[in-house]
């Protein structure tokens, strides 16, 4: 009789959730491999996986970085510039001219979760803190950046390649995001 209660405790056990991981490529730089917190924020994971199996990110450049603070990608209108172009207009707040304002045209939720802005976090960019602004644009703390937490969605953790992200420069091409594995969320 034991055994069949522990057997159905355990059947009864959910797993524990799968989130997703990508590689990205990063023109003359390397490839960085990180995990998607589904587990912490499923509405964005969803979306940004969707935009990942789409190759909506593949040929995007980093149309934004700031020394000590972020690298930022996702405007789908840095495809029609080349990286020379990128480096050569700088825009505001370490951004490139004309670019940082396009998306897939499809918003998503602003969600709230205990993960940090810590080094190597992935966040969403959003049009206004905490609005449902966030779409293709998502940013990688170079820094400790502790002012976000709490304002900005952290959706994903780096967690190969950190060298390969202290060298992207604003310009530089990502050629190709896809999704490689899961990792199990358990413990955290």
């Amino acid at each position: 009789m034991f055994s069949s209660i522990l057997a159905l405790s355990l059947a009864a056990t959910p797993a524990p959730m799968t989130n997703p991981v990508i590689e990205m490529a990063v023109q003359g730089r390397g490839t960085v491999t990180i995990e998607i917190r589904k587990d912490q924020a499923p509405k964005l994971a969803a979306h940004f996986m969707d935009l990942v199996d789409a190759g909506f990110y593949n040929g995007l450049l980093f149309h934004r970085k700031v020394d000590g603070f972020v690298a930022q990608a996702g405007d789908p209108k840095s495809r029609s510039v080349t990286p020379a172009w990128a480096r050569a207009h700088p825009g505001e707040y370490g951004g490139t001219e004309t670019l940082g304002d396009g998306g897939s045209g499809k918003s998503v939720t602003y969600e709230v979760n205990d993960l940090q802005h810590h080094k190597y976090s992935v966040g969403m960019a959003l049009e206004a803190p905490m609005s449902d602004t966030g779409d293709s644009q998502f940013f990688i703390n170079l820094a400790d950046n502790h002012r976000l937490n709490g304002l900005y969605c952290v959706f994903g953790q780096v967690v190969k390649g950190m060298d390969v992200v202290d060298r992207i420069e604003r310009g530089d091409r990502i050629t190709r995001i896809r999704r490689v594995t899961a990792s199990r969320a358990a413990g955290r």
